[in-house]
C-alpha cells in the first residue's frame, strides 16, 4: 500500500480546472507568494504544471499506472489545493474541434484517482472569443501556419457545457462550482480576474477548512498572448523554417525582440463577436440550470 492510499481516508482535496487561464495564473502566483500561511494552516498547494508533469511524466493518465501517479500527488498531504488547466488538456488542438477534447481522460483520471477522497471541483471558465484567440495564439507560437480567420471556422460548437457535464457525472452537481470569468478577457482590465481568483481561492481554501486570508492578489501579464505585429511577423516566418529547432527559435525570437509588451493581438471581426458573445450567454444559463455559477 502506498504512502498516498494509507493516507487517502484523512485527505482532502479541493480542485479548480483553470479553464480561464489567466484566473489559474493567478491562483498560482499567489500561492507561490504565501506559502507560509498557507502551511501553518496545513494546506499544500499542487499548482505547478512543471511539478505535475514530473509526478505523472507525459501526463499519461489515461491508464492506470498514471492514475495511481496523479493520485499519490494529490493525496501526499493531509490538505491539497490542487489548481492546473493540464488536465482538461488544450483548449483547442491546432487543427481546431472542440472544447478541450481531451478533457474526459483527464476528468476520469480525477475521478479515479480520488475516488475515496471528498473532493470538489472548482471550475473558471472564460468567454468564448478570449478562449479560441488564446487558442489560435498559441498554435502559431508552437509553429503551426494558421490564420486566425482558419482557425475561427474550424473551431466547433464552442460550449463549456460538455466539460461541466462530465463534471457533473463524475462527482454529482452538489460537487461541482463553474467561476464565471467570461468578462475577464485576455488584455483585458486585471482587476476582472483577480475578482474571479479571489472567489476561486476563498472557495477552494474553506472547502478544505483553512480560513486563510487572501489578500494581495495581482494578475500576471501573459508571455504567450502575442500582440498583433508578434503574430503577423511569426506568420511570415513559418514557411520558411524546416526544422522543430527552428520554430522554437523562432518563438524566442518573435518574444524577445519584436513588439515586446505590445497590445494583445485581438483579431475578431464584429460578426464573430457577437455569436461568440451569445454563445457566453447560452453557456452560462444552461450552467445555472446544472450546477451553481458564481
Amino acid at each position: 500500500m502506498s504512502t498516498a492510499t494509507a493516507r487517502s481516508t484523512a485527505c482532502a482535496v479541493a480542485v479548480h480546472l483553470s479553464a480561464h487561464r489567466a484566473t489559474g495564473r493567478t491562483v498560482r502566483r499567489w500561492c507561490d507568494a504565501n506559502p507560509a500561511p498557507l502551511t501553518a494552516a496545513g494546506v499544500t498547494a499542487r499548482t505547478s504544471d512543471a511539478a505535475l508533469r514530473k509526478a505523472v511524466p507525459g501526463l499519461e493518465w489515461r491508464y492506470d499506472r498514471g492514475r495511481d501517479l496523479l493520485r499519490d500527488h494529490l493525496v501526499s498531504a493531509p490538505r491539497t489545493l490542487f489548481s492546473s488547466a493540464a488536465v482538461l488538456g488544450p483548449a483547442y488542438r491546432h487543427t481546431g474541434g472542440p472544447l478541450h477534447a481531451d478533457a474526459r481522460a483527464g476528468v476520469a483520471a480525477l475521478s479515479v484517482a480520488l475516488r475515496d477522497v471528498p473532493w470538489r471541483a472548482h471550475v473558471s471558465i472564460g468567454d468564448h472569443a478570449g478562449t479560441v484567440v488564446l487558442a489560435w495564439v498559441e498554435a502559431v507560437r508552437n509553429g503551426h501556419l494558421v490564420r486566425f480567420d482558419d482557425f475561427a471556422a474550424s473551431v466547433t460548437d464552442p460550449s463549456w457545457v460538455p466539460v461541466v457535464r462530465r463534471l457533473v457525472r463524475a462527482l454529482g452537481a452538489d460537487r461541482v462550482v463553474v467561476h464565471d470569468a467570461t468578462r475577464a478577457r485576455p488584455g483585458g482590465d486585471p482587476a476582472a480576474t483577480t475578482a474571479v481568483a479571489h472567489d476561486v481561492l476563498t472557495a477552494l481554501l474553506g472547502g478544505l477548512g483553512a480560513p486563510v486570508p487572501v489578500a494581495d492578489l495581482e494578475a500576471p501579464p501573459d508571455p504567450a498572448h502575442w500582440s498583433r505585429r508578434q503574430t503577423e511577423v511569426a506568420l511570415a516566418i513559418l514557411p520558411h523554417l524546416r526544422s522543430q529547432a527552428d520554430r522554437v527559435a523562432m518563438r524566442r525570437f518573435v518574444e524577445e525582440e519584436i513588439d515586446a509588451g505590445g497590445t494583445p493581438a485581438w483579431p475578431v471581426p464584429a460578426a464573430l463577436a457577437d455569436d461568440l458573445a451569445a454563445r457566453d450567454a447560452a453557456d452560462l444559463a444552461r450552467l445555472t440550470d446544472l450546477v451553481e455559477v458564481r
